[in-house]
C-alpha cells in the first residue's frame, strides 16, 4: 500500500487504480493457435526486415507487437511497460518533479482527463473531467501511449507547458499551464449556517494515517456547530486507497455491512470488506453525495455503498467507472506488464468497471449544451469575454447582469446564468476558487434542497 500511496501521490498520475505486484510463475504452454500465429508473426517481422521499402528496427516492430495483444483486451490498464517504465513503478520514490494536477487515462486512442485536481494549475485553468488532451507543446497526442504524453507534460517546477484541448460542442483550445509541485489538502469542510448542513469536500483517498480520522473529525465538528445533515463531495474525486474508502464508508454503515466485494474471472468472489466498528459511527445523520464523471475508483466504492445501504442519495451525473485491481508482472529483460485481475462490485452485486453509479437524482453541472454551440463558438471567436473581464476584473451579480445584456445586444443570445457563469469563470482563472459557489452549483442547490426537505 506504500507503494501506491506514493503512485497516487503524483500531479500526474497513470490512473491504474489499486496495483499488486506479482511475482513470475512458469509460462503456460502455447496452445497449437498460438504457435501458428506465433510463426506467421515471425515471418511478417522477416519481410518487413528485408522488403519493407524503409529500414525498421525490430525491436520497435516486437514492442508495437506486444502493445497490438493487449490493446485487444481493450482494457486501458492493461498495458505493457519497457524497462524504463517498469523500473519506475517498482521505485518507492519517484523524485520531484512538477505536476499539473490531473489524473489522465488512455481512452479510445486518446488521452483522457479523468479529473483535475483542486488548487492545482489544471483546475485553475478551467480543465475539466472528459477533456481530451491532442497536442502536447505542439506535438500530435494521437500517436503517443499515455507514458509518452505523461512525460512532456511532466518537468521542472515553474517550467512552462502548453496543451490543446478538446472538449465536447467547444472548437479546440490552448492552455498553457506552468508546473507545480503538487500539495493536496485532501479535506475541505463548510457549514451552511442557515440550512444547519455540514459540508465536506473530499479530494482523494489519500493520507491512509490521517485521512479517515480528519474526515470524521470533519463531521464531529460540524454537527457540534448545529449541523443536522451533510453534504459528502466527491466530484472530480479519481479515487486513492482501498482500505480509506472502506474506512469512511463503514463511518455511516452498521457494523458487519458490506461495502465492496473484489471478484475475479467469471465472476468468483476473492474477498468481501465488511464495515467494522472503525473510529466511530454517525448512523443517523442525513447525507447527500454529490458526483459526476470525474468521480473514480475508491470515489464509486464510497458512493455505491451508501447508495446501497439507502444510507444516502445521490446527486449529479454518473461516475467515472474505474473498479479494477491491476497485476504487475515481471518479464524477461526487465519488462513488465499490467494486467486486470480483479473488478468491484457494490453491496448489490453491481460491478463497478467501465459502467460508472448512476445518481439517484440526475442534474447537469453548469455550462454550455448543444444548443449553445452556435453563440458559444461566436463568442469564442470574439473578444467580448476577454475584454469585458480586462475591464471588470472582480465579478458580481449587477456586473453580470451587464455582461449578458452587452451579449444580447451582439446577438450572442445565450442565457443569463451561461452568460454569468462564462464571466465568473473568467474572472476566475488563476485563482484559488472559493470552496463553495452556489450560485453556479445547480447540483450543491439540488443537495441542500434534498436535506432541506427530509426535515419536514
Amino acid at each position: 500500500m506504500k507503494f501506491l500511496k506514493n503512485l497516487s501521490w503524483l500531479g500526474l498520475g497513470f490512473f491504474l487504480g489499486f496495483l499488486i505486484f506479482a511475482f513470475p510463475s512458469k509460462a503456460k504452454a502455447l496452445s497449437q493457435d498460438a504457435e501458428e500465429y506465433l510463426q506467421i508473426l515471425h515471418e511478417i517481422v522477416s519481410y518487413l526486415e528485408t522488403d519493407y521499402v524503409e529500414k525498421v528496427n525490430e525491436a520497435d516492430l516486437y514492442k508495437g507487437a506486444i502493445q497490438g495483444i493487449l490493446s485487444a483486451l481493450k482494457d486501458p490498464h492493461s498495458r505493457f511497460l519497457s524497462k524504463e517504465e517498469f523500473k519506475e513503478l517498482q521505485s518507492e520514490t519517484r523524485g520531484s518533479f512538477g505536476g499539473l494536477g490531473i489524473e489522465v487515462l488512455f481512452q479510445d486512442g486518446k488521452i483522457l482527463i479523468v479529473s483535475p485536481i483542486d488548487d492545482t494549475p489544471a483546475s485553475r485553468a478551467g480543465l475539466l473531467p472528459e477533456d481530451k488532451i491532442i497536442e502536447i507543446n505542439g506535438i500530435k497526442t494521437q500517436t503517443m501511449n499515455l507514458n509518452d504524453a505523461i512525460s512532456l507534460m511532466r518537468g521542472e517546477v515553474g517550467s512552462g507547458v502548453s496543451l490543446l484541448i478538446e472538449r465536447k460542442n467547444v472548437k479546440p483550445f490552448p492552455v498553457d499551464l506552468v508546473r507545480e509541485m503538487i500539495k493536496i489538502q485532501y479535506i475541505k469542510k463548510e457549514y451552511l449556517k442557515d440550512d444547519k448542513i455540514g459540508y465536506i469536500r473530499l479530494l482523494q483517498f489519500m493520507g491512509k494515517d490521517t485521512t479517515a480520522k480528519e474526515f470524521y473529525q470533519a463531521i464531529q465538528d460540524l454537527t457540534k456547530q448545529g449541523a443536522e445533515s451533510l453534504i459528502i463531495d466527491l466530484r472530480n474525486n479519481p479515487g486513492g486507497l482501498l482500505d480509506l474508502a472502506v474506512q469512511l464508508s463503514e463511518i455511516f454503515l452498521d457494523k458487519g455491512k458490506e461495502v465492496v466485494s473484489v471478484r475475479g474471472r467469471d465472476g468468483v468472489m476473492i474477498r468481501s470488506y465488511k464495515s467494522s466498528t472503525g473510529l466511530g459511527k454517525f448512523l443517523d445523520i442525513p447525507v447527500v453525495i454529490l458526483m459526476n464523471n470525474g468521480s473514480a475508483s475508491a470515489s464509486e466504492i464510497l458512493a455505491g455503498a451508501l447508495k446501497d445501504h439507502k444510507r444516502a442519495k445521490l446527486v449529479g451525473t454518473k461516475s467515472f467507472g474505474k473498479g479494477s485491481v491491476q497485476n504487475i508482472y515481471n518479464l524477461p529483460h526487465g519488462t513488465g506488464v499490467a494486467l486486470t485481475i480483479q473488478k468491484y462490485y457494490t453491496p448489490s452485486g453491481v460491478s463497478i468497471h467501465g459502467k460508472g453509479i448512476e445518481p439517484d437524482i440526475l442534474i447537469e453541472p453548469f455550462g454550455p449544451k448543444d444548443d449553445d454551440k452556435f453563440y458559444f463558438e461566436k463568442l469564442s471567436k470574439s473578444n467580448l469575454l476577454k475584454t469585458f473581464t480586462k475591464e471588470n476584473p472582480i465579478y458580481s451579480s449587477m456586473k453580470g447582469d451587464l455582461f449578458f445584456q452587452k451579449l444580447q445586444k451582439e446577438k450572442i443570445l445565450l442565457s443569463e446564468d451561461l452568460s454569468k457563469f462564462l464571466y465568473y469563470s473568467e474572472t476566475m482563472i488563476g485563482k484559488k476558487a472559493p470552496l463553495i459557489t452556489l450560485e453556479f452549483d445547480p447540483q450543491l442547490k439540488e443537495a441542500i434542497q434534498i436535506l432541506k426537505s427530509s426535515k419536514k
